[in-house]
């Protein structure tokens, strides 16, 4: 006598028509991460990993090593898709290669509350083993490149040409999905890391002593070509990196009346100066600044203030 009732529930959803190979991983990696796939693959065998630890002592005891189903991931609300084939990457690695997936949306895809962005087919274990990795990956990027496009919407409302860039201000070990995010949201990316480029920030000049003897020490080693930058935090040091010949000028949380009375001093003095300003930039003060006339809006909470979509993963077992 069966003691209880498997209940098979109805499946509201329609598989997607379009198949994903890994061709579509590989171009992503190289031409969207810029870089190899190999790299890309070794993160997601970490998160994995992390996640899976000993293995997952439920799905021993529900014995579905060989048992198949369908799944669909849902979005509950509205958003622009970022991430897509790391996710399906990683479905594919938690099961070996084995899994069937498809989906009918690309990277940067406005996707709708009900939508199906991915589906699949294949062993319930190696599904249920990648879900989480897959899903937190995705709601992060696409959470950052939704509140990306949107304060960019806004800024373009005032101003046509000034760049929204993000900082490096990012979770160690994800800076190259969260700036592809920002990317994939209409954002430029600023340095990528120390490396990217010469930029004096207030440690800097305490360590050098004085604007002007820093410039100095870094233009004698930087590549005539290269950019350099400096950050400043009033208009005294403004004008010392002004009339120093800096390439581009951080103004780091100056006032709005500050702003303005930089610009009409750039424009006065060098045309070719650019401005950046950085410091407390959100949604609430974007008009303000973005008909500044400052060439660059630096925003950390591009990424650190950005929320996670939410999406979910819906499993149906096969007969």
């Amino acid at each position: 006598m069966e003691l209880f009732t498997k209940v098979k529930p109805h499946c509201p959803f329609l598989m997607p028509e379009t198949e994903v190979n890994q061709t579509n991983f590989n171009n992503f990696c190289n031409l969207n991460l810029g870089v190899a796939p190999n790299r890309v693959t070794k993160d997601i065998l970490l998160w994995l990993d992390e996640d899976h630890g000993a293995g997952d002592p439920t799905l021993f005891a529900a014995q579905a090593k060989n048992q198949t189903a369908n799944f669909y991931i849902v979005a509950k609300q509205d958003f622009i898709l970022t991430g897509l084939p790391v996710m399906c990457e990683t479905f594919r690695l938690a099961s070996g290669g084995e899994l069937k997936l498809f989906s009918d949306f690309k990277e940067g895809d406005q996707i709708k509350k009900g939508d199906v962005l991915l589906g699949g087919k294949g062993n319930a274990a190696a599904i249920l083993l990648g879900e989480r990795v897959a899903l937190n990956l995705c709601a992060k990027l696409s959470g950052i490149t939704t509140k990306t496009s949107s304060i960019l919407t806004e800024i373009r409302k005032y101003s046509p040409s000034i760049y929204l860039l993000e900082t490096r201000k990012t979770t160690p070990g994800l800076r190259i999905y969260e700036k592809y995010a920002t990317r994939n949201g209409g954002a430029r990316n600023h340095r990528h890391g120390l490396d990217s480029g010469s930029m004096l920030k207030e440690n800097h000049l305490r360590y050098f002593g004085s604007i002007e003897y820093a410039l100095d020490c870094v233009s004698n080693k930087t590549p005539v070509l290269n950019k350099i930058e400096i950050e400043v935090t009033n208009l005294v040091e403004f004008r010392a990196a002004l009339n120093k010949g800096a390439d581009v000028i951080m103004l780091d949380n100056f006032s709005l009346e500050d702003v303005h009375q930089a610009v009409k001093e750039r424009n006065n003095f060098n045309k070719n100066t650019k401005l950046e300003l950085s410091g407390n930039l959100d949604e609430k003060n974007i008009k303000q600044i973005s008909s500044s006339g400052v060439d660059y809006l630096s925003m950390g909470a591009l990424i650190h203030k950005a929320i996670w979509i939410d999406i979910s993963l819906q499993l149906y077992m096969q007969d």
